[in-house]
């Protein structure tokens, strides 16, 4: 145990047992999700785009750690700046998979990918202190040992999506992301968020992205 643990002992989110930011009872109930396509949302292994899902622009691949039910959805809405990183760093040092090997299946040896988080607008990024996306991608590519890049850039206040049908969603995020200017477009990229619901977000994020030039697209997020 070291200094701060002592001056800042932790708690766990879910059910307030002192020792770690989630206890060995509660992170039971963190179970891993069942990996689906990206495009027609059915069932998929390793989360691979089917063969007959043909849209345009659209992700090579998703992987979703966690059902995003109970604990991890408690996780995820409770957690807060100071000790986000840390705690995501403790939860994910446990987990057996990070869908890294099917990722690496997809994508050629010679197009190492390079962690993109989902950018929220300037203003809300301001008024919460951070991006969970940016923090969950540098865990991430720090874990994996990959490059991180903040790619893509929030340019329409979209607002919650929560409660909107999936072609609300569709409609509302449609041109909300740029890409950054840049003289280097990496061939494969792993698009990174904390949660999946519609897919609309990353479908957007993905299309910018592969109309720009990149080749491979993959998704990676917490919990769906």
């Amino acid at each position: 145990m070291n200094l701060l643990d002592i001056v800042f002992p932790k708690k766990c989110v879910n059910c307030g047992k002192w020792g770690k930011y989630v206890c060995e009872s509660c992170e039971v109930g963190l179970w891993e999700e069942e990996q689906i396509c990206p495009v027609c949302g059915w069932a998929s292994r390793y989360g691979l785009k089917h063969k007959y899902c043909r849209q345009p622009y659209s992700l090579d691949g998703l992987t979703c750690l966690w059902a995003y039910e109970g604990v991890a959805r408690k996780i995820i809405s409770k957690a807060k700046y100071r000790f986000y990183y840390d705690m995501l760093s403790e939860l994910l040092r446990g987990s057996k998979s990070l869908g890294m090997p099917a990722v690496g299946a997809q994508v050629p040896l010679d197009a190492c990918p390079v962690v993109v988080p989902v950018p929220l607008y300037s203003k809300r990024e301001k008024w919460r202190g951070f991006n969970q996306a940016e923090m969950i991608g540098r865990w991430l590519a720090e874990k994996e040992n990959l490059e991180s890049r903040n790619l893509l850039v929030r340019v329409k206040n979209t607002g919650q999506q929560v409660g909107k049908l999936r072609r609300e969603r569709l409609e509302n995020i449609k041109n909300a992301f740029q890409l950054r200017a840049t003289s280097y477009l990496p061939r494969a990229i792993l698009l990174v968020d904390d949660v999946w619901t519609s897919g609309a977000t990353m479908a957007e994020c993905c299309w910018v992205l592969k109309k720009a030039g990149a080749k491979y697209v993959w998704g990676w997020v917490l919990a769906r």
